[in-house]
């Protein structure tokens, strides 16, 4: 659905941002993508700096200047991996917009599976984006649109967790412990040396005087202790599910059953979900909706067929893989997603039309 305020731009004029149908927020002419909850992200990012900021006013001056750098080395570093995660695609599936409500319906009982490793893994289709889910992706519907490797919807990022920035969240998550834990020791460190410095007779007495004496340290001792409590065990788990290459969605839901296929050893699994290429975005926001066709992609394109066989399953024959252990279904694929060239809607099985009922018998 075109906004009110596009309507006026002529069809030929009009760019895939501005019809965009998911809850995003396209800034700067599309070059800026920001999920529905970006007032959160701006909120974090506000905490973030003004308790760096005190951290340096009130505990950096009694340290070596070299405290100093490294605290603002990791703030920088906190709020790139913030924008990185908040502002960058992840990894959405575009949707099919001009398939009609008849071949949709049609699609609702057709069952398709796709060959991972061994396992088969059915594919699931979507009502709303009218296409076949690859492999791990799912519908968010905080944001409308399919993410490949759906890991969860971050609302303090604003944005769905998907293929193409759940590293830079995992950086975030983890620069967020290191700048907690940076800030809470030395802090701690200042706060001791005022206690010290102090002489009463009752413990109690010297932490009260001590927060009178120095109340910005003995604060930044607490707060930071406490989103470690809450942002430390969220690192943890994020860690296990990259040593055994699942998503939370797959932790939670179990889809395989008790054999994960993407599973491919520790140091690979960690390499994948880290030091893997980044693969190009699929949605062209600037790009002109007329020249895309109905797939507000360029990246799909015809000539799939031997890629897929009239069962209703992907086969993986024809494609070459860069681990020959692998048996993924997707030339790209070490945890079996489509690939640039292949649609997401697939073409009809054998004996079925192609808007998904039974052959007419002949006479």
């Amino acid at each position: 659905m075109v906004p009110p305020e596009m309507a006026a731009i002529p069809p030929s004029q009009t760019k895939v941002w501005q019809m965009w149908q998911g809850r995003h927020t396209f800034c700067c002419d599309g070059r800026i993508m920001v999920g529905p909850d970006i007032n959160v992200t701006i909120f974090a990012a506000v905490l973030t700096t003004g308790v760096c900021v005190s951290f340096w006013i009130f505990v950096c001056p009694s340290l070596h200047p070299a405290v100093l750098v490294g605290g603002v080395a990791l703030y920088a570093a906190t709020i790139a991996f913030m924008t990185l995660t908040a502002t960058i695609d992840p990894g959405i599936v575009p949707r099919n917009l001009h398939m009609d409500d008849a071949e949709a319906a049609a699609n609702v009982s057709v069952q398709r599976s796709v060959d991972v490793n061994g396992v088969t893994v059915p594919l699931k289709w979507c009502h709303t984006c009218r296409i076949w889910r690859p492999p791990r992706a799912s519908h968010c519907t905080e944001c409308n649109v399919c993410v490949e490797r759906f890991d969860h919807h971050c609302p303090w990022m604003g944005q769905c967790i998907g293929r193409r920035n759940y590293r830079f969240f995992i950086g975030f998550v983890t620069s967020v412990c290191l700048l907690c834990a940076y800030t809470a020791g030395f802090s701690l460190y200042v706060f001791v040396e005022v206690l010290m410095s102090l002489h009463a007779r009752l413990q109690v007495d010297v932490l009260v005087k001590g927060f009178e004496h120095s109340p910005g340290s003995g604060t930044l001792v607490a707060f930071p202790c406490l989103i470690l409590l809450c942002v430390g065990p969220l690192a943890c788990y994020h860690c296990a599910l990259i040593s055994e290459n699942k998503t939370t969605n797959e932790e939670i839901k179990s889809p395989y059953g008790g054999r994960n296929p993407f599973q491919r050893g520790c140091r690979r699994n960690c390499q994948e979900a880290c030091c893997s290429a980044l693969d190009s975005s699929r949605i062209h926001p600037r790009s002109l909706a007329e020249e895309l066709g109905p797939w507000q992609s360029d990246g799909f394109t015809d000539g799939t067929s031997d890629a897929l066989t009239g069962n209703g399953a992907i086969s993986s024959e024809g494609f070459e893989h860069e681990d020959a252990v692998l048996v993924d279904s997707f030339p790209s694929g070490r945890d079996g997603h489509f690939p640039s060239h292949l649609p997401s809607h697939l073409p009809p099985a054998e004996g079925e039309q192609p808007n998904g009922t039974a052959p007419v018998q002949q006479a």
